[in-house]
């Protein structure tokens, strides 16, 4: 853990390889659960989860979240990032 959070691999702005640079947290509001990935620059992208027939959507934004199941974790692609975030934590 690294500052509240789990760290993971990123690859951000389009970077070609992973580096365990971010942290992952859940947090639950109204009843609802979320996945909030924390860049090392101090920006952030928050995903809700459990959305029916959609899985994890971007909460904030207008970029979708491009989700791939990897087997054991899935690859997060919004735009010219990508994360590889654990299915169950």
């Amino acid at each position: 853990m690294a500052d509240g959070g789990t760290l993971i691999d990123c690859s951000l702005n389009g970077a070609g390889g992973f580096g365990r640079d971010c942290t992952m947290e859940r947090a639950e509001q109204d009843g609802e659960s979320f996945v909030i990935v924390r860049h090392p620059d101090g920006a952030f992208r928050r995903f809700q989860l459990g959305v029916p027939n959609r899985g994890l959507v971007t909460a904030d934004g207008a970029q979708p979240a491009e989700v791939t199941d990897m087997g054991g974790y899935v690859e997060v692609r919004v735009g010219s990032d990508r994360y590889h975030l654990p299915v169950a934590e």
